[in-house]
């Protein structure tokens, strides 16, 4: 466990310390992107709605449902998932400022210029001035004593209830289906989890692989604790947002398949057929019955994966080397919005003129591309691509599936291809693999979720609580991406956590300065005042060090993130 660094609270030692030129640490305090976020779910009735439908465990509700589950959202916003953090989150979060002040407020005490907040709670048992609105225990008992599986049904029905009645779902119905193994410390006491074997890749390796592998690459595996989690995830054609439509987390033996099956059917009872409109997975989730039941009954087109062995894939095979069979080249193009900005900051938008000409010289290179028999862009390999269609060899599966073949080269043998298979129908060659290309996305929503928004940065072992963290990191996620969609800024969207909320408050209301083991608290205003009042020779050497630690900042990043 890493050492804790305690610090206290010291206005008039920091200035001091300010003007001599010496400070350890500057914190930007970004509290405007979480007033705004939660000014957005109060204002449009989300956060009322979730509310009226939430399993409240308690037979009293002595501090409002509203509440609780905006306290539980701004901790996963905030990236703090300890309940005893809570504190922390409300003195240096946006929930005061969104809510008002009959939440409470804050203010600068004038005698030592500390920071105060004061709470009037939602009952009359406080005989003190309160930190925060209610007790962070209250917040943990609730969490605790709400069941894994009635919270897990209130995401996956209710909550999506909501979503659908404030027009959260695109007309398009792409939906995406996955599994994502969550790792855990190796503590017995974590309720569902299980120890696994997994290789250099995270991937898990079976009694049977270990028995073929050699001795050097069962050196790099390892036993880790894990649990699962699935998901459906729901997007559009462009990926300009990102749903979770569905979660269920499992020990992390059982397979994903059978449940995904299930959580789909669920979601279809409850919203209605016609939301799904097509579902994309990958061949983990091979199951001919249910492919047939998802079209026949519930209306889902799938688009899934081949594995190698199946006879589909061989049939597939064998048929394009029919002279009919066309192949076709295929450029993959990316559906994820442009990245919206870029560590060193450049001008704003072009003048039109100069956007037309540019459009001109990107016409004028592909017309050269094309003279030269250049195949494709720099960076966008291409696939040759052929379909099959109308194929009933898989026994299990009673509808017929169209297989498309896919090989990175055109003299590449047959034997080489892999394929997508799909229960559509009339349409053009290339769209089954433009759906599955999407499916890659999930992997990036997954790696967003775990390691920018600390998915499995789990304070308590218990089921309870551990579930509660993952829905509601899964809940704050989808609101915050359907807050930018409607602000325009859906580019957005792909950005890590902190670059989006740095992007989201260019100017914060709080800077923070820690000096040895204290540290204050200023408005931008205050900060600025100190800034410019510090003399010589003090400013000379507060410029000096400000230039230095803004030469390490440069290096850091580009030791995290090289070109």
């Amino acid at each position: 466990m890493p050492p804790l660094l305690m610090y206290e609270e010291n206005r008039a030692y920091v200035i001091e310390q300010y003007h001599n030129g010496h400070f350890d640490y500057i914190e930007v305090i970004q509290e405007v992107a979480q007033r705004n976020f939660f000014q957005y779910v109060a204002g449009n009735g989300v956060l009322k709605e979730l509310a009226e439908s939430y399993p409240w465990p308690r037979s009293k509700e002595e501090v409002p449902v509203w509440f609780y589950l905006a306290a539980d959202m701004a901790m996963r916003l905030h990236g703090n998932h300890a309940f005893h953090g809570f504190p922390w989150v409300v003195s240096t979060g946006g929930l005061l400022a969104a809510f008002g002040p009959e939440l409470g407020r804050k203010w600068i005490d004038p005698q030592d210029g500390r920071l105060r907040i004061e709470c009037k709670g939602f009952n009359r048992k406080n005989e003190y001035p309160r930190q925060t609105p209610c007790d962070p225990d209250f917040l943990r008992k609730v969490a605790k004593d709400t069941p894994a599986d009635a919270l897990t049904s209130w995401f996956n029905g209710e909550v999506q209830t909501v979503f659908r009645r404030h027009r959260y779902f695109d007309k398009g119905g792409l939906f995406i289906g996955d599994g994502s193994y969550i790792f855990l410390p190796d503590n017995e006491h974590y309720e569902g989890s299980v120890k696994l074997l997994f290789d250099e890749h995270n991937h898990p390796v079976s009694a049977e692989r270990q028995k073929t592998m050699s001795r050097a690459e069962l050196k790099k595996c390892q036993w880790r604790r894990c649990l699962k989690m699935v998901s459906l995830l729901h997007t559009n054609a462009r990926a300009e947002f990102f749903l979770y439509a569905a979660v269920r987390v499992l020990p992390g033996n059982v397979h994903e398949g059978p449940v995904l099956w299930e959580m789909v059917e669920a979601f279809v009872t409850g919203m209605g057929k016609g939301v799904i409109k097509d579902l994309i997975l990958d061949r983990g989730f091979l199951d001919g019955a249910a492919i047939a039941r998802a079209k026949e009954q519930l209306g889902i087109e799938v688009t899934i994966g081949v594995k190698r062995n199946m006879d589909v894939l061989h049939d597939a095979q064998g048929l394009a080397q029919l002279p009919e069979t066309q192949w076709q080249i295929y450029h993959r193009q990316s559906p994820e919005p442009p990245v919206p900005f870029k560590r060193h900051y450049t001008p704003g938008p072009p003048p039109p003129s100069i956007q037309r000409r540019e459009a001109a010289r990107q016409r004028t290179l592909a017309a050269r591309r094309t003279e030269r028999g250049d195949e494709a862009p720099e960076g966008s390999p291409p696939r040759w691509i052929a379909r099959v269609p109308r194929l009933n060899t898989w026994s299990s599966c009673s509808v017929p599936l169209d297989v498309v073949l896919c090989k990175d080269h055109p003299e590449a043998a047959l034997k080489d291809c892999w394929a997508v298979m799909t229960t559509a129908s009339n349409e053009s060659v290339e769209a089954a693999v433009e759906r599955y290309d999407l499916r890659v996305l999930i992997e990036e929503r997954h790696r967003h979720l775990k390691c920018f928004w600390d998915l499995a940065e789990f304070s308590s072992p218990n089921f309870a609580l551990v579930v509660n963290q993952i829905i509601f990191t899964a809940l704050t996620y989808s609101l915050l991406q359907q807050q930018l969609l409607r602000q325009g800024r859906q580019a957005l969207n792909k950005a890590s956590k902190s670059r989006m909320l740095e992007e989201l408050v260019p100017v914060a209301e709080h800077v923070t300065i820690f000096t040895d083991q204290y540290y204050a608290r200023f408005s931008t205003l205050e900060y600025t005042e100190l800034a410019l009042s510090v003399s010589e020779p003090g400013r000379s050497k507060l410029l000096a060090l400000v230039q230095k630690k803004k030469r390490q900042m440069r290096l850091r990043l580009l030791d995290s993130h090289p070109p």
